[in-house]
């Protein structure tokens, strides 16, 4: 008897569930339209209501795309002297600490030579250093320019 209620219940289920699918799949446009416009609405209320901080999240969105990364070419030609020397320092105490984390220390170790070339080029003014010419006095195969 117990068999024969949940097989009825089972047959009306499944009765219902085909209706409600087919209803679903004739609706189906109105559903979906349905469904973009009350999206739509909520978030044009939810929009009119907080403006004023949708308005400072642009603001302060449009402010961190200006400004350029820590470290790129970009951030190393825009930062005064004392703030390049200050991080610097602050890269050379986590190479120093980095340990046995070998990839770490490379990288740091690629930023200092960053952080080296940039601030060579500022004191130099952009020229390359020359190195004094080496007088040769001792081998007739050395050049002997004099």
């Amino acid at each position: 008897m117990d068999n024969e209620v949940k097989e009825s219940k089972n047959e009306e289920i499944t009765e219902e569930q085909k209706s409600l699918l087919a209803w679903i799949k004739k609706h189906r446009n109105e559903l979906i339209i349905a469904g973009i416009s009350v999206t739509t609405i909520i978030f044009v209320v939810l929009g009119i209501k907080n403006k004023d901080s949708i308005k400072t999240f642009w603001k302060n969105l449009k402010d961190e795309i200006s400004k350029p990364r820590t470290y790129s070419s970009k951030w190393f030609e825009s930062v005064n002297d004392d703030a390049l020397s200050s991080e610097r320092e602050k890269v050379r105490l986590a190479y120093c600490s980095s340990g046995d984390n070998f990839s770490e220390a490379c990288r740091l170790e690629r930023l200092l030579g960053l952080f080296d070339k940039e601030m060579s080029k500022r004191a130099w003014g952009g020229e390359s250093p020359r190195p004094p010419s080496i007088h040769r006095e001792h081998g007739w195969y050395l050049p002997n320019d004099d």
